[in-house]
């Protein structure tokens, strides 16, 4: 179980987003996040670990047939965890990249209000990694969030908590598009946050 220095059960959040069709839903972006119970993490991923297919590196809910979607979110759903997603409505023309920031500090903020006191995104390109790092300055400088909050980078393969938020971000997009069962299924234990760019 993660500890901080007092010996004290740290929250971690575990960050991945989506972004819906935009002929379906245009200046759509969102954020999910999955908040593990501290004593249960390593539970938590071997269950994980146990959904993915032997052929696989991690799971990816566009990889994944509707009946395993059903698995995973099933899954989810029975899991010791708090559920976050962050959906902003930004503005036509904006890029997907200004709609992440938006969402990253929006995220960042709700997070905080729920005493997480890490966040783990999935690693992308060092440069866009880099990004992610400056809204988290800017929040600290602004004191939008706490100095303690720190945001990690992971590569999605080797953190299976990661997953968790794939899959939900991935049931809202499938939401969006117009196929709601998934979503239904893990809207009772996902806090949804709805904001305008």
């Amino acid at each position: 179980m993660p500890e901080d220095d007092r010996g004290e059960a740290v929250w971690r959040a575990y960050l991945d987003e989506s972004e819906p069709d935009r002929r379906v839903s245009p200046g759509v972006y969102l954020m999910a996040a999955a908040v593990p119970d501290p004593e249960a993490v390593e539970p938590v991923r071997e269950t994980l670990r146990l959904l993915r297919r032997p052929e696989q590196r991690k799971l990816h809910w566009h990889a994944e047939s509707a009946k395993r979607r059903r698995e995973i979110v099933e899954a989810i759903v029975a899991l010791p965890a708090l559920h976050v997603v962050v959906v902003l409505n930004g503005q036509p023309g904006e890029s997907s990249e200004r709609r992440r920031r938006k969402c990253l500090r929006r995220m960042a903020w709700e997070l905080d209000q729920r005493d997480v006191v890490e966040l783990v995104a999935e690693a992308r390109e060092r440069k866009q990694n880099g990004r992610d790092l400056e809204v988290f300055q800017a929040l600290r400088a602004e004191r939008s969030i706490r100095a303690g909050l720190r945001l990690f980078h992971e590569p999605g393969p080797s953190e299976p908590l990661l997953w968790i938020a794939d899959a939900i971000a991935g049931a809202y997009t499938a939401w969006c598009a117009g196929d709601p069962v998934y979503y239904e299924t893990v809207a009772p234990v996902v806090d949804l946050v709805e904001c305008d760019a």
